[in-house]
């Protein structure tokens, strides 16, 4: 709906959209996928669009509930990032507190050779990493939700993560923080 209004102003008004294009900064294919609905533009190029074509924002978004459901995962993506930072700084914090208290504690002569602070140390990480997976990430990402493979890709395309969403990769997860707690206690 958005597209065809985005057609129907720019013919009305006699552009090309190739005028549009470089009044816009844009490339003429930008234009053509916008008036097609092939995507959408962010909100502001949505008001320099409005700007241009001298039509209302409320007049050239009004109906259009693709548009409208790209701004809800727009809006809801910019949420979800925000909070991954604050989740993250408190996970770095919070490592950053118990390898102290654990170097701390382990250079207490009473306690230097027990296995327990770095068993601990390991035990926050691991339960930290999973429960920021599971308020980060919505089951319903189609990338590392619910329906995600049981491997699937990190951020950035850097590393392979196992998904905790998957009912496989709770039990790997928990195999794998098993066996390192072992690991530890035994050497």
């Amino acid at each position: 709906m958005l597209g065809e209004k985005l057609k129907a102003q720019r013919l009305s008004l006699g552009l090309t959209q190739q005028e549009v294009a470089e009044h816009l900064h844009v490339s003429r294919q930008t234009v053509s996928n916008w008036e097609v609905g092939r995507n959408f533009p962010d909100i502001p190029m949505i008001i320099s669009i409005s700007d241009y074509y001298h039509i209302s924002l409320d007049e050239l978004l009004k109906g259009d509930e693709g548009f409208m459901e790209k701004m809800k995962k727009d809006a809801e993506l910019v949420k979800r990032t925000k909070r991954r930072k604050i989740f993250d700084g408190v996970f770095v914090g919070l490592l950053l507190l118990t390898v102290l208290f654990a170097f701390v504690v382990s250079r207490l002569p009473e306690v230097a050779d027990q296995k327990l602070w770095p068993m601990l140390v390991v035990g926050v990480v691991f339960i930290f990493s999973i429960v920021r997976f599971f308020i980060v990430i919505p089951k319903e990402d189609a990338v590392s939700g619910m329906q995600a493979p049981l491997i699937i890709p990190k951020s950035f395309g850097v590393g392979w993560a196992i998904n905790p969403y998957h009912p496989l990769g709770k039990v790997l997860l928990i195999g794998i923080f098993i066996a390192i707690e072992v690991l530890i206690f035994l050497g």
